[in-house]
């Protein structure tokens, strides 16, 4: 399992690139960028990036396993790839 992280505010800072001349913190000149442009389509590309990262890192955790078919006439080898659906769930986990 990876333990690559989905930094919310990382994304946020790349969408709305606020400018660090206004106040102390890094996250309060995020927040003062969004407060004062809170452009939909800027708060849609945040989404947008945040869902792919979110993809790519479940693909990441996803586990499969190997089940195979039991029975009369089936030859050796015949069975399906299953994927753990707990393990794409669990990527949840790894969002900050």
């Amino acid at each position: 399992m990876s333990e690559r992280k989905i930094n919310l505010e990382e994304i946020l800072i790349n969408v709305f690139e606020p400018s660090s001349q206004y106040c102390s913190t890094p996250l309060q000149d995020l927040q003062l960028a969004i407060t004062l442009n809170p452009d939909v389509g800027m708060i849609k590309d945040a989404m947008i990036e945040f869902g792919k990262r979110l993809l790519e890192l479940a693909a990441e955790n996803a586990e499969t396993s190997f089940e195979p078919i039991i029975g009369f006439h089936v030859c050796p080898g015949d069975g399906d790839y299953v994927v753990n659906k707990q393990s794409i769930l669990d990527t949840m986990n790894f969002i900050e």
